[in-house]
């Protein structure tokens, strides 16, 4: 059962001055986002379509952004059940634990992609932009690390 990663001082001591990458799990897209070395910005970096090439695309994303850590969203329920795509994500977390040798850390990611529509019409975006394939995907991303790095501080 997906248990999302506690936030503890050695947590904090493992990470500190390594690039973390955040993956949003989509059936069809997976939002791609990354923060700095001291952990200040999140930034969109795209999306991956969730195609058999994904695992190749990722291991090349990793290395190119020289990643330490990784952190993977799951819409953690309140009262603890699985759901649909809880169990899609918890085989998606094994094989990209099969694939590479980061250490991959769970958070709670609900409701990101209806918070990262909103911060896009916020921030002015037009509909066009908003409406592109994967935008949201990969602002969602960026949001679900940013908090990650909240708790970190």
């Amino acid at each position: 059962m997906l248990q999302p990663t506690d936030i503890t001082n050695q947590l904090r001591a493992d990470l500190h001055g390594k690039r973390i990458g955040a993956l949003d799990y989509g059936q069809k897209r997976i939002g791609f986002a990354v923060a700095d070395e001291l952990h200040i910005t999140a930034s969109p970096r795209g999306h991956f379509a969730n195609t058999e090439a994904l695992g190749s695309e990722l291991q090349s994303a990793f290395a190119r952004e020289r990643l330490g850590a990784l952190i993977v969203g799951v819409p953690f329920q309140h009262d603890e059940r699985q759901t649909p795509i809880m169990l899609e994500i918890q085989a998606f977390v094994g094989i990209l634990a099969s694939q590479t040798s980061l250490p991959i850390y769970l958070v709670d990611e609900a409701y990101s992609s209806r918070e990262a529509m909103r911060t896009m019409i916020h921030s002015g975006k037009k509909k066009r932009h908003r409406a592109e394939k994967g935008r949201t995907d990969e602002v969602a991303a960026a949001l679900i690390l940013r908090e990650f790095l909240r708790e970190l501080e």
